[in-house]
């Protein structure tokens, strides 16, 4: 099932930019794109529409004045050259704060966050995607097993393939969901729910030993020992 998006941004170039970063992902539909609100009001009476890349300052109508005024919002990630309005947007929930220029990396972790957050037990699973040579791969959350980090890429171990992502693993951290994953070693991220044994110094996932980081030990382990019984 798409994604249906919708791009209100008075500027062009920063319109094209958006919809270049997403059209390499196939999850992801651009329904149209604004100039400003009074014109994205038409679209959304027409249109079905999932996600929002909101401008804030434009013409006739302030991005968050719109989106105060929508009956049922849809998710919303605000995209703006101003800081100053970052308190106000998530005080009214949008999934997240883009400052421009927009960096494809930005922009990926902030879709991400949709992505990867729980969907009802009648659609797939929740997945992520991960930018693998020169393509934007999807993976989905419950085949990844562990992320090893090495220096500015990332090597995702799945249950029946490997994955080289050109990212850094704090990156990950951050938009994999914390009821799933967790940081095991300064070089390692581990599925919780894969874990098939542990000491106080490693976790086992299947046959593959993962050494337990220092600073890491104390809440994994804590986590861990919820789970005996």
């Amino acid at each position: 099932m798409k994604v249906n998006c919708l791009i209100i941004d008075d500027e062009v170039i920063a319109q094209d930019i958006i919809e270049s970063y997403i059209k390499p992902l196939e999850q992801f539909q651009l329904i149209g794109k604004c100039k400003d609100a009074l014109e994205a009001n038409n679209i959304i009476q027409d249109s079905p529409i999932d996600l929002i890349f909101l401008d804030i300052e434009m013409p006739h109508i302030n991005g968050l004045a719109f989106l105060k005024n929508l009956k049922n919002p849809p998710q919303v990630i605000l995209t703006t050259a101003y800081r100053d309005y970052a308190l106000e947007g998530f005080e009214l929930d949008v999934v997240d704060y883009l400052l421009k220029p927009i960096s494809q990396e930005r922009f990926l972790k902030a879709v991400n966050r949709i992505l990867s957050r729980p969907k009802p037990l009648s659609q797939n699973h929740a997945y992520i995607y991960m930018k693998v040579d020169l393509k934007m791969v999807q993976v989905y959350l419950d085949e990844i097993l562990y992320i090893e980090g090495l220096s500015n890429y990332v090597r995702i171990f799945c249950k029946v393939r490997t994955l080289i992502s050109y990212q850094k693993l704090s990156h990950l951290e951050e938009v994999l969901p914390d009821n799933q994953f967790i940081r095991s070693h300064r070089s390692n991220i581990i599925s919780i729910d894969k874990i098939t044994s542990y000491t106080n110094n490693e976790v086992s996932i299947g046959n593959v030993e993962l050494p337990i980081g220092g600073s890491y030990r104390e809440k994994l382990i804590q986590l861990l020992n919820k789970h005996q019984f």
